[in-house]
């Protein structure tokens, strides 16, 4: 690969045999280099298609508009949150989360704040990926001395959710995950007549469980195990009826509003956490 120009230290645009244009990150990669100097490949640690047809602006048009220490602070931000969350995110977060840094600190700037983000949703949904905005912002006002509004907690909660998922997994989606598991929510507390613990183990597992199926239902992956015995689902009706019904209604709002249907796994790990989840006696 040769060089072809700097974005920091730690970023430049190469070409390779091929005259195939890559942004590439790794330590020193871009420094004091000349144009058409060979790169040391065996220090880069993450590359980019520079003509990348999914983005929505050329990745070096990006890359031109930000200064770098932005771009340094938004790959401290995801390598943080990766420790935290103790994952490795799809490659593309990295000029992801920069490009909403960029913008961000400019509105920060410019005091325009989106006070309609949902904050308490995601904070009870993705509790951990929320701590890791948090810690987000504070590492912005440390190094660029940038207090970010509280809505970036929303934003960047997003983008380390996503960033977890199938690289083909949009925020949009993300997004409508959170919709339908409020109105799961919903749902069970109504059915029940309670309020749920959000601070309990069961509700943090319950959301984990509900956050894989929608990931599977985006991915139209039906769940891979074994289809249970319907005898099992027989019993978990008769010795937890109100945790299934609760079910029901939920496979029918499902199905009426999103066009997916529960499997009988579905319905009975459903039945279960629901269970975990009230705590309710149940009766024949």
């Amino acid at each position: 690969m040769k060089y072809i120009k700097a974005f920091n230290n730690n970023v430049a645009l190469v070409n390779d045999h091929s005259g195939l244009e890559w942004i590439v990150m790794g330590t020193g990669v871009g420094y004091q280099k000349k144009k058409g100097d060979p790169i040391d490949e065996a220090s880069i640690r993450r590359k980019f298609a520079a003509e990348d047809s999914t983005a929505k602006r050329p990745l070096v048009q990006v890359l031109d508009h930000m200064e770098p220490e932005v771009l340094d602070v938004a790959v401290e931000v995801v390598k943080n949150a990766e420790a935290s969350l103790g994952t490795t995110f799809e490659n593309n977060i990295y000029l992801t989360v920069a490009d909403h840094l960029n913008f961000a600190i400019k509105r920060a700037i410019e005091e325009v704040d989106y006070v309609g983000a949902n904050r308490w949703e995601v904070k009870n949904l993705y509790p951990q990926e929320y701590l890791a905005a948090q810690a987000a912002i504070r590492l912005v006002f440390d190094r660029l001395d940038v207090l970010l509004p509280k809505s970036e907690e929303t934003f960047f909660t997003y983008h380390f959710v996503n960033g977890q998922q199938n690289k083909k997994t949009r925020i949009e989606e993300t997004l409508k995950m959170t919709e339908v598991i409020n109105r799961i929510i919903e749902v069970i507390q109504y059915h029940f007549q309670i309020s749920l613990d959000e601070e309990s183990l069961s509700y943090t597992r319950f959301i984990t469980h509900l956050r894989h199926f929608f990931i599977r239902q985006f991915k139209q992956n039906p769940i891979e195990d074994q289809e249970v015995d319907l005898t099992i689902v027989e019993v978990v009706k008769s010795k937890y009826p109100r945790s299934y019904q609760a079910v029901e209604k939920i496979g029918r709002l499902l199905e009426q509003k999103y066009g997916w249907t529960l499997s009988p796994n579905e319905m009975l790990y459903l039945a279960l956490h629901i269970w975990r989840l009230t705590n309710q006696p149940e009766t024949e």
